[in-house]
């Protein structure tokens, strides 16, 4: 089981050092779009970057996990 959470962590880590494009689903089929910065310990809120919404761009924010449907992470295909 520790093996698991070391890599569960990792994960989240590796994500963090990457900061990848990410599309986020919301509920009534709205989507927005920004730069991944981190993610609390619980992924209860994740910190997003130029998040592109229908309202506008926002610089830095944060959004609560209990409103994302769906979380995609655009991954570079040659990570440095």
């Amino acid at each position: 089981m520790e093996h698991m959470k070391d890599r569960y962590l990792g994960f989240w880590l590796s994500m963090n050092e990457l900061a990848p494009k990410v599309s986020l689903h919301l509920p009534q089929n709205t989507l927005v779009k920004g730069t991944f910065k981190g993610t609390d310990a619980e992924n209860n809120r994740f910190r997003i970057d130029h998040l592109e919404t229908p309202m506008g761009v926002y610089e830095h924010s944060v959004i609560r996990g209990s409103d994302v449907d769906m979380l995609e992470l655009h991954l570079p295909l040659n990570p440095v």
